[in-house]
């Protein structure tokens, strides 16, 4: 970074510097990754399950179609608020880990730890969990027959098989990545860039054929309303739209994708930025027209009642003979979202163990393929126990959701901290309309955190007494190891 880095210095010292990124004791990773498959990670890790699992929750909270759109379109545009601080920060500071790397810098080394846990037990390991279930519970079967719907007996037990394709996702995606970055990348491009365009196309071809989309077709039972039961009255309540908003917000992340592997990226001043904001603004294009799709042929009250919106909107759109073909480009974009998933949440042990806040051995490098391995298969392991315990899909978003509001508006209110510490560090990319995005972010998630606290939302308060306990474990750590070392000092004396 040459003057940037030496101006860093002066300000928090070489020992703070240090601290705040990696030891030198450990390898770097070295950068692979070009502009396209960075800004198909982040196209990719957004593009998930949450599009098409999450419109009937949002429909069922909601009460009139205009506020249903313009909850997704507001999403959208939250989230290009966060890309844009999350764009300076990054080009600043390319370093793997994300947010953890960034927390130290400008909040402490507590909050970094507390976050940073929260992302390696909880929003990582929920994320793979939840959208590796919910692709082996919705798409497969219907490529490759009902039987995936059932259950096979292992040992005695009997292991639904919707579990034990979700693992095999897991464990194959991990894998890969184990390989090598490069072609986790490759692969990123053509997992996301082929049902990111082709879903784009069919969609706006449904919204403007001649004679308008079919008739909307009988509202499938799901035997709920909603996420939690509740009909589209809620939606009266400020705390119904809050509510409504954890689906969406699930939806929209992966927006920050990139930063967990600025370490990586080949000249990130220039490509970092373009992957976060370029992937962010497709997707949110993407999403508000998939809803408006999704109203013409349900309506609001029909959507409410279909689990997956994406593969019903194919059989309603083409029946049996194009439903296949559909379900495999949603398919894929799960691929995409779950492999971006894998890469980008492995960092972030492998960044903490750097610094002594997880096992030494989840922040090395494999020796031939230069790759997280210990963080990538821990990684794994936490997702599959995840599964194990067998949570709810929206139980499993919602509490996903909440810790990642959490990690992320503090992430995002850092370009503010580090404005006022790091002044006169170069920034290869300033965010655009600065105050405006870091505010718009952080008051809206704010509020929705809030609101959902005062509810009593079981979620919001499992995510901060999660926080909470981390930060008094910190602490308590810290206290314990000054004691010794100052019995230390002391016998030396």
């Amino acid at each position: 970074m040459g003057r940037g880095q030496s101006l860093l210095t002066r300000q928090v010292g070489v020992v703070g510097v240090r601290s705040a990124f990696v030891s030198e004791s450990f390898a770097e990773p070295s950068r692979r990754l070009s502009g396209l498959p960075a800004l198909a990670l982040v196209a990719g890790s957004m593009l998930g399950i949450g599009i098409f699992i999450s419109p009937h929750q949002v429909a069922a909270l909601v009460h009139d179609e205009w506020v249903f759109v313009l909850m997704w379109l507001g999403g959208g545009l939250t989230a290009l608020c966060g890309a844009l601080c999350l764009a300076e920060l990054g080009a600043m500071m390319p370093r793997s880990g994300g947010d953890y790397s960034y927390l130290r810098l400008g909040w402490g080394n507590g909050v970094a730890f507390a976050a940073g846990w929260l992302q390696l037990l909880a929003i990582f390991p929920g994320s793979l969990a939840t959208i590796a279930l919910a692709t082996a519970t919705y798409q497969l079967p219907v490529l490759f027959g009902p039987d995936m719907a059932g259950t096979i007996s292992i040992l005695g037990m009997d292991v639904p098989c919707t579990h034990l394709a979700a693992a095999f996702i897991i464990v194959g995606l991990t894998a890969v990545n184990h390989v090598g970055v490069k072609l986790s990348g490759w692969l990123q491009i053509v997992v996301t860039m082929i049902p990111l365009v082709v879903l784009l196309v069919a969609s706006l071809a449904v919204l403007f054929a001649p004679g308008g989309p079919p008739p909307p077709p009988e509202p499938i039972s799901t035997g709920s309303a909603g996420s939690d039961g509740s009909d589209g009255s809620a939606a009266s309540s400020i705390g119904g739209v809050a509510l409504a908003y954890l689906p969406i917000y699930f939806a929209y992340s992966g927006w920050n994708a990139a930063i967990y592997i600025g370490a990586e990226i080949h000249n990130p001043g220039r490509n970092l930025p373009r992957a976060l904001i370029g992937g962010t603004v497709a997707v949110t294009a993407l999403y508000v027209v998939l809803c408006f799709g999704f109203l013409e042929i349900f309506g609001l009250e029909g959507l409410a009642g279909v689990g997956e919106a994406g593969t019903a909107s194919a059989q309603a759109l083409f029946g049996d003979r194009g439903i296949a073909i559909v379900t495999s480009l949603i398919f894929l974009a799960m691929m995409g979202s779950l492999n971006g998933s894998v890469l980008t949440g492995s960092r972030v042990g492998f960044a903490m163990a750097r610094q002594g806040d997880c096992l030494e051995a989840v922040g090395e490098l494999d020796a031939r393929y230069g790759t997280p391995s210990f963080a990538l298969w821990l990684q794994a392991a936490l997702a599959l126990a995840l599964l194990l315990l067998g949570s709810h899909l929206e139980s499993l978003i919602a509490y996903t959701t909440s810790a990642m509001l959490i990690t992320g508006t503090l992430t995002v209110l850092t370009v503010v901290v580090l404005r006022h510490k790091l002044r006169e560090l170069e920034r290869p990319y300033r965010t655009w309309l600065y105050p405006i995005p870091p505010l718009v972010y952080g008051l809206s998630s704010i509020t929705v955190l809030v609101v959902l606290a005062v509810a009593l939302d079981p979620s919001v308060l499992f995510a901060f007494a999660w926080f909470a306990a981390a930060l008094l474990f910190y602490g308590l750590r810290r206290r314990r190891r000054r004691a010794k070392s100052g019995n230390l000092d002391g016998e030396s004396n």
